[in-house]
């Protein structure tokens, strides 16, 4: 907190409590002792709003451009994988259309795309209401038109139970999968949408690239936009953490069903490459995602074979 608005806190709170203390003559003694804790409660958390304390931002400089970070009941996002911010300008010249996040988290990704084409259309999918919220607001914060479904994506609307793993609300690394990372610290209760069922309002006319993080549940994301793969063939950039072993038969599994679409739909899988500072080095094109244990391993272009050569055309002449 800036030294002003502590100041300003610190000034205005006693006047405001001092006031709703103060018995009234309409009211008995007792009647107020009832209500005074929420009063004082209510009062002071005026206070607080008015000043600041519970929505304010920073401006923030990144990817070429300079974004206002809102900072909401202590949450703001952070800036992460310069490489992503890279490949996405990149994969934006060379397709039309808009940009499909599945898994927003706290924006991370929505400010990569703004910065590489804000005039492309974004649509993300956030099941986490506290995660849904902010990323709402920091798209309203810097103008931008993008839509946040406070949803998952997956092959059938339902509901099922959102796992935590970290004692924040925002947590990163919570997964629809059941016991993804052993036992979780908690779980909610989220939203899960069918592609189908989503208004088509909402959906870009044309898809060009998305993007999935969805913590071990990448193949119901994958065969719930199984259609607009097919007919349009857009670039998918997706983690896929490792599977460690071939004893983690579930990871093994649902990786191996992974490879088996991509086979059938002709994409190419491409795993990217980047350095000490996250920064862009390359992608490199491989057969099968295997079993490997190095999370720097797990993020994925994959891509329409008739592209393949394109990509990598881009690439050596952006890294010339």
């Amino acid at each position: 907190m800036a030294p002003d608005e502590f100041s300003l806190i610190t000034k205005q709170a006693p006047l405001f409590l001092g006031y709703i203390a103060h018995p009234s003559a309409n009211r008995t003694s007792s009647e107020w002792e009832d209500q005074l804790p929420s009063l004082r409660h209510r009062a002071s958390h005026f206070v607080l709003k008015k000043s600041g304390f519970f929505s304010r931002s920073y401006t923030e400089r990144a990817y070429g451009c300079t974004f206002r970070i809102p900072i909401l009941n202590g949450r703001k996002t952070y800036i992460s994988e310069p490489w992503l911010a890279d490949l996405i300008s990149l994969l934006f010249r060379l397709k039309e259309g808009g940009f499909i996040d599945v898994g927003v988290n706290l924006g991370q990704t929505m400010l990569k795309v703004a910065a590489a084409d804000p005039s492309r259309e974004y649509l993300g999918f956030e099941p986490n209401p506290a995660c849904a919220d902010y990323a709402s607001s920091l798209a309203a914060a810097n103008s931008l038109p993008y839509t946040v479904i406070p949803a998952g994506v997956g092959v059938e609307t339902e509901i099922l139970m959102l796992e935590m793993y970290r004692n924040e609300e925002t947590d990163p690394s919570a997964s629809l999968v059941a016991n993804f990372r052993g036992k979780p610290l908690s779980r909610k209760p989220v939203v899960v949408l069918s592609f189908a069922d989503v208004p088509t309002d909402f959906v870009p006319a044309k898809t060009s690239i998305i993007k999935i993080d969805v913590e071990g549940g990448e193949l119901p994301v994958l065969q719930a936009l199984l259609n607009t793969i097919r007919i349009q063939r857009p670039f998918l950039v997706v983690e896929i953490l490792p599977a460690y072993t071939l004893e983690n038969l579930e990871r093994v599994t649902r990786q191996r069903s992974i490879e088996d679409m991509l086979r059938a739909q002709n994409y190419a899988i491409f795993r990217v490459r980047y350095g000490p500072k996250e920064e862009l080095i390359g992608i490199e094109r491989i057969d099968e995602i295997g079993i490997q244990d190095n999370l720097a391993m797990s993020d994925y272009l994959l891509c329409p074979k008739e592209e393949a050569a394109r990509v990598l055309l881009a690439l050596e002449k952006a890294n010339a």
